[in-house]
């Protein structure tokens, strides 16, 4: 026999289940038409493979969220706090050799969990709002590296969509209650350093600093994090 509150339980599991789905298919189809339009537009083609180097690297990262502030009911919220737990990313990277191997793009998928709490002004009962939110990116960067034998140091910029998904709130005052996505422009500074270990394998450390604006009902939020990432590649 299922009880009310776990019938709304398993309901709302149900539709995160649905809706990850189909925000990762969502990022799957965006990465497979930027893979598609680059082959389009980049002086050498895709089929040529020893025209361009292409790479496939999978990372694990800590976060470290930075706090900016944000509004809840048209009012600033202050002193607020969130932390971030770990997050799994991958890339594919796309260096031609009409550049020498020093400019490349990559596409970037990457997300994690997190957490904030924030005080609520005038409320006895409870004074502090809290929820937890998924984080994931869709992104692209320009990187410029130096394309040693061994060493290859790297930095760049990238920007792309990012989605901050809402889960678990309980806040005061807010009546939504259920599973919200916030949709916004993201962009990060990063860079990093490739150690070449074999003539296809590679492992990496990067650092990036991320930015996006969340928009939800009754609450937004200027995200902003640091992402320490190690990792390891393939190159074909």
């Amino acid at each position: 026999m299922i009880h009310p509150g776990e019938h709304e339980g398993f309901r709302l599991i149900c539709y995160f289940r649905i809706f990850s789905e189909k925000d990762l298919y969502f990022s799957i189809k965006l990465v497979l038409l930027i893979i598609w339009v680059v082959s389009i537009l980049l002086p050498c083609r895709l089929e040529a493979l020893d025209e361009i180097e292409i790479y496939l690297s999978g990372y694990g990262m800590a976060a470290k969220p930075l706090n900016k502030g944000g509004t809840f009911k048209g009012k600033g919220i202050s002193d607020e706090t969130i932390n971030g737990d770990p997050g799994l990313g991958f890339k594919v990277g796309l260096f031609p050799h009409v550049g020498h191997g020093y400019v490349g793009i990559e596409l970037e998928s990457f997300g994690n969990n997190n957490s904030m709490s924030f005080p609520i002004i005038g409320n006895i009962e409870k004074p502090k709002g809290e929820s937890s939110f998924i984080t994931y990116h869709s992104m692209v960067n320009l990187i410029l590296r130096y394309p040693g034998t061994l060493l290859r140091p790297y930095a760049g910029i990238g920007g792309g969509l990012s989605n901050g998904i809402l889960t678990n709130a309980d806040i005061p005052g807010r009546r939504d209650k259920k599973i919200e996505t916030g949709t916004a422009f993201g962009y990060q500074f990063l860079g990093g350093m490739q150690l070449v270990m074999t003539e296809r394998w590679f492992i990496f450390g990067e650092y990036k600093y991320f930015s996006a604006n969340y928009h939800w009902k009754e609450l937004s939020l200027k995200f902003r994090s640091e992402y320490f990432l190690g990792g390891i590649g393939f190159l074909f």
